[in-house]
């Protein structure tokens, strides 16, 4: 019998003796008060309070998203271990082969990087030779300059310029007596050799040009190829430079950026098809299943009840804050379920409470209660009466 049953029964014994005491004397006495029962209660051998029988976590499991169920792997009273599947969705195929197109792309990724990586010193020993390489092709460059870049070319230059402006005038001559003639029948012979030694002054202008830019552009093509060559020389130094603390810095970084990009890809893809699987949070049993195979579920909709059986607890219903302040963790507590009121189970208060609620008007705590040896018959949800130890 519990805190409140003890006493409501005393109250009413105490308003029952009062009325009968005054059928008999003349003068009513003082009524004695009659003691307010609060949602728990304190006692000189400790705090009373009610409280269920718990087990160690519980929940209600459910999928997020919809589908038809393909198959129900356990069955009520069943334990199971922490991530095993309980229920699986059907229509799996497409998540499959994402998932098997993001672990390619995965491994390819990783691959690219470990081939940087392990190619490191290669690369290195090769930038050094490339630095190497253009370093004698400015020497032969510039060379080659020296070689044309002579006084003997430069006359041939001035030779070359000098035939063409030679030629320009031959031209220039040749076209004024062109049209001092150009009145004439086209078949004047006086005509017709100006205009012939027109045509030839303008073959001979057009030869000279060719010449002097055949010399020119050799010459500037020596210039051009040192330019060149003292570029690629800058280049390949800057490249050297790079490899001797390892790979690349752009081709390790752009590497590493792609191998990040596939694991994310492989990490959704996963969680896609992890979302069609319920899997055991923990360790436990199946109290309740509400699907079978062939049904549909919808997000959020409850599926499987699990409880970790194995370990009970004991949660206070009434613990008024007045009383709350008096309970520590780690205290030690008595526990009487009403289903068995001739067994006293020991516990120990593990956790209390911050947050509270209202009952009745009174703010209640809830106190949990780890059972040290907990009876076999207890059930969860069955009543119980809590004494905590002073």
């Amino acid at each position: 019998m519990n805190a409140k049953r003890v006493w409501g029964l005393f109250a009413l014994f105490l308003i029952l003796v009062s009325m009968l005491g005054g059928c008999n004397v003349l003068s009513q006495p003082t009524p004695t008060p009659v003691p307010t029962v609060s949602a728990s209660s304190s006692r000189p051998d400790g705090i009373i309070a009610e409280g269920r029988v718990v087990p160690r976590d519980s929940a209600w499991l459910i999928f997020r998203v919809s589908g038809r169920v393909d198959e129900v792997l356990v069955e009520e009273g069943q334990r199971v271990e922490a991530g095993q599947v309980l229920v699986r969705l059907g229509d799996r195929e497409q998540a499959e082969a994402a998932l098997a197109a993001a672990e390619l792309a995965r491994l390819q990724a990783q691959q690219r990087l470990d081939d940087l990586k392990r190619t490191a010193d290669l690369a290195g020993a090769q930038a050094r030779q490339a630095v190497a390489q253009a370093e004698q092709a400015l020497l032969d460059a510039q060379q080659a300059l020296d070689d044309l870049d002579t006084d003997t070319y430069q006359d041939q230059l001035d030779r070359a310029w000098e035939d063409v402006t030679k030629a320009q005038d031959e031209v220039k001559d040749a076209q004024e007596e062109v049209d001092k003639y150009k009145n004439l029948d086209p078949d004047n012979p006086t005509r017709k050799r100006a205009e012939d030694r027109l045509e030839s002054a303008q073959d001979r202008l057009e030869k000279a040009q060719r010449e002097y830019d055949r010399l020119n552009n050799r010459l500037e093509q020596a210039r051009a190829a040192v330019a060149e060559a003292e570029a690629a020389l800058a280049e390949a130094r800057h490249t050297y430079e790079q490899r001797q603390s390892g790979p690349d810095p752009d081709d390790l970084a752009l590497a590493e950026a792609q191998l990040r990009q596939a694991e994310a890809q492989v990490a959704a893809a996963q969680a896609s098809l992890d979302s069609l699987e319920l899997k055991a949070p923990f360790a436990g049993t199946v109290v309740e299943v509400r699907v079978a195979a062939g049904e549909s579920v919808m997000p959020n909709q409850p599926v499987v009840l699990l409880a970790d059986l194995a370990t009970l607890y004991v949660e206070t219903t009434d613990l008024s804050e007045t009383d709350v302040v008096n309970i520590k963790v780690g205290q030690e507590a008595e526990v009487v379920a009403d289903a068995l009121p001739e067994v006293t189970l020991k516990g120990t208060v593990e956790r209390i409470s911050d947050q509270f609620s209202t009952k009745g008007g009174d703010i209640i705590y809830t106190v949990r209660i780890r059972l040290s040896d907990p009876d076999p018959r207890l059930r969860w949800g069955m009543t119980v009466e809590v004494r905590f130890k002073p």
